[in-house]
């Protein structure tokens, strides 16, 4: 994987606005890090935040003044991430080396400099409680590093340690909008994963096409390349690289679909209809504005029946009790509940057996 690949823009969260940070602390002058150092959050009140480097967790640590960017304490992230730190008594100001990689740190001036170039991050690094502490963005702006940051939970790794999987699922929720973007799989409400994309993540179809998120839709199967660093939400997050769209009407050209619904739930009745038919009925919650949480879907021939790795899976299956995902169009009949055709159904739990007596 190339380097622009690699590189997610720092604290991207595609339903979160830049909004946590944390700090394991250790003190200035102190060349031995302290394994259980707390900082309390600021005056606002904001809610202690924690952050992991590299896999290994780090003690609570704080929003910054201004409550909105969150700042990490420098010693123990240089440390963490094998970076040499001389301190400067005389100017309050830190010098930091690794290999080819030098800068200058110096407190209350946001100007860092990065192998002789100055940078502005909006943040000037601060002193609190004995400790230097800088803005999260600086581990991916001047040490080159993955920072993610969700919630209250701030995830940094150097590059070299950033590992990737890939996995198959059935998008079952996207945002497009505004500065944070993601794709939701493998599950609905609280299951699966939330993809978080950005300007470096790529979109391909099934034919080895460009396209763009925008060419996505709910109920489309794909192939993620993401971090393996995830957040401990429900559903997790990750910054993701590659998307690979699985249908083969995903060429670009193909891909500016009619509107579609989705339905996540459990099955709560089957029935035969004319022609041999199958009919399901699904309760439980909307993928979409304008879907109901409660629909009956008619299944017919050119129905894809799968499971979310897109492997498909026999009529059979769907029964009374099993935990699916119904994708149809629009059109739907004005009863209670409303009535379609079913292009997509995917299961995600098979009913539960009865137990042999």
């Amino acid at each position: 994987m190339n380097n622009n690949m690699k590189k997610v823009s720092a604290l991207m969260v595609l339903s979160l606005a830049l909004s946590g940070g944390a700090a394991y602390a250790a003190t200035l002058d102190s060349t031995q890090p302290v394994n259980s150092t707390s900082v309390s959050a600021d005056n606002k009140g904001a809610e202690a935040v924690k952050v992991t480097v590299n896999g290994a967790p780090m003690a609570d640590g704080y929003w910054n003044k201004d409550g909105q960017v969150p700042m990490i304490a420098l010693r123990d992230l240089t440390e963490a991430l094998g970076i040499e730190l001389k301190w400067n008594k005389e100017n309050k100001s830190a010098e930091l080396t690794k290999g080819t990689l030098w800068t200058l740190v110096t407190t209350g001036k946001d100007q860092y400099s990065v192998n002789k170039m100055l940078l502005k991050l909006g943040t000037a690094p601060e002193i609190t409680n004995g400790r230097l502490f800088v803005p999260a963005s600086f581990a991916e702006k001047v040490l080159h590093g993955q920072v993610t940051t969700t919630g209250n939970q701030v995830t940094i790794s150097s590059e070299e340690e950033v590992k990737t999987v890939t996995e198959r699922g059935v998008i079952t929720g996207i945002n497009s909008e505004g500065k944070y973007q993601s794709i939701h799989i493998g599950g609905a409400g609280t299951d699966g994963i939330v993809l978080n994309v950005g300007e470096d993540t790529t979109f391909k179809s099934a034919d080895g096409k460009d396209i763009k998120l925008t060419n996505l839709t709910i109920g489309m199967n794909v192939e993620a390349e993401h971090s393996e660093i995830a957040t401990l939400s429900l559903p997790p997050q990750t910054p993701t690289y590659k998307v690979t769209v699985l249908d083969a009407a995903a060429s670009e050209s193909e891909t500016q679909l009619k509107e579609v619904l989705g339905t996540a739930g459990t099955i709560e009745n089957v029935k035969t209809i004319e022609d041999n038919g199958t009919q399901i009925e699904i309760s439980g919650s909307r993928l979409t504005e304008t879907a109901p949480d409660h629909v009956i879907l008619n299944i017919s021939k050119d129905t894809e029946l799968v499971n979310h790795q897109g492997e498909t899976i026999k009529p059979e299956e769907l029964t009374k009790g099993a935990k699916v995902i119904g994708f149809y169009s629009p059109v739907l009949t004005r009863s209670l509940p409303p009535i379609g055709t079913a292009w997509k159904v995917v299961i995600e739990t098979p009913a539960e057996q009865p137990e042999a007596k």
